[in-house]
């Protein structure tokens, strides 16, 4: 356990000083949350307390109170003709820790095919992929877990493949539901580019998230904070479009951000109210979507999230809806859980 430990932070320090800030990420798809509940929850979630199975795409340690032979669907209606499906599934694999298995599946739809003309010529697809091994061990009060995934992406005849791998820890507390968590994500290698002998290329998604999940004694809410892009300081997005500012020689001058706001764009807020045994509301709010959604007209109601989970004797349905801008509206999240070892033969 302690030779895993020192490999995960050693890997994590220098994978986080390895990317190169700024830039436009490619395998972008690997931020869409995997499921409704995290989506209700501001998109991201690096701890909880109760992950059930959910989070292991978000935090391969929270794998370790999932139970084996679980499934989790997820489907998203996304913008236009695109379609986002997720699933994970724990393996019933005896002995030190817990295994899971994922699929990420995101497609565009179908295009026109044009000459240099604009003929119409026929159609192509696009679409990205990820499949993904999980695995957690726990002693004690601490769970480390890593993921390893094969990513790719396609677009007509051109395709580009990645090897990424997800490191993280979790320490609960032994009484309270009281969870701290740290995880590195999409740290990795590109195997294959769109163009043979094409060099450098869009960054790969990495980013390196905390969080906390507390629980109150005698209150019926749950809450999580989760930080993300800890190793980049200024993460945000200055349109140069938007800058109206100029010096005497007409240059456009950036628009200064202050520390705070840089800061608070790092974070992510999630409260789950346990209005039944059966039934949680859930609603989120995460700062840079907001503001990135921000429009001249006025940002409404982009950031914030919202949801429900119902179960009952194994079967979980959760929704969730993400505002985006007030143009585009949001997406909508489902998730279905089921507990398939209510169902199959016991050996």
């Amino acid at each position: 356990m302690k030779s895993y430990l020192l490999l995960i932070l050693f890997l994590t320090t220098y994978l986080a000083l390895a990317q190169p800030p700024g830039g436009q990420d490619s395998f972008i798809f690997l931020s869409v949350p995997t499921n409704a509940r995290v989506a209700a929850l501001g998109g991201l979630a690096a701890s909880n307390t109760r992950p059930e199975g959910q989070f292991s795409l978000q935090n391969p340690a929270l794998l370790d109170t999932s139970a084996r032979q679980q499934l989790v669907l997820n489907f998203v209606p996304y913008f236009a003709d695109t379609r986002y499906y997720s699933l994970q599934y724990g393996l019933p694999v005896r002995g030190n820790g817990q295994w899971a298995v994922g699929l990420q599946y995101l497609t565009y739809g179908n295009f026109d095919q044009t000459d240099l003309l604009g003929n119409q010529t026929g159609t192509f697809t696009s679409s990205d992929y990820a499949l993904s091994l999980t695995h957690a061990r726990t002693e004690g009060n601490f769970t480390l877990g890593a993921t390893l995934k094969a990513v790719g992406s396609s677009i007509d005849t051109y395709s580009a493949f990645a090897v990424l791998f997800d490191l993280g820890g979790t320490w609960r507390h032994p009484e309270k539901e009281l969870v701290f968590g740290l995880v590195a994500k999409n740290a990795g290698f590109r195997l294959k580019t769109f163009f043979p002998g094409q060099a450098g290329g869009p960054d790969l998604p990495f980013d390196l998230q905390a969080g906390v999940t507390v629980k109150p004694e005698h209150l019926p809410i749950r809450a999580t904070l989760t930080a993300h892009h800890l190793h980049q300081l200024d993460i945000v997005y200055n349109d140069p479009a938007l800058n109206v500012t100029y010096d005497l020689n007409g240059n456009p001058i950036p628009k200064k951000i202050a520390v705070p706001e840089k800061i608070v764009r790092h974070l992510a807020v999630g409260l789950e109210f346990l209005i039944h045994r059966n039934v949680n509301l859930l609603a989120g709010y995460n700062h840079l979507r907001r503001q990135e959604a921000r429009l001249a007209t006025g940002s409404g109601a982009a950031g914030l999230s919202f949801g429900v989970a119902v179960q009952a004797k194994g079967f979980q349905l959760t929704y969730a809806r993400s505002l985006g801008t007030p143009s585009v509206g949001g997406s909508s999240h489902l998730s279905f859980r089921v507990n398939l070892n209510r169902f199959l033969p016991k050996k």
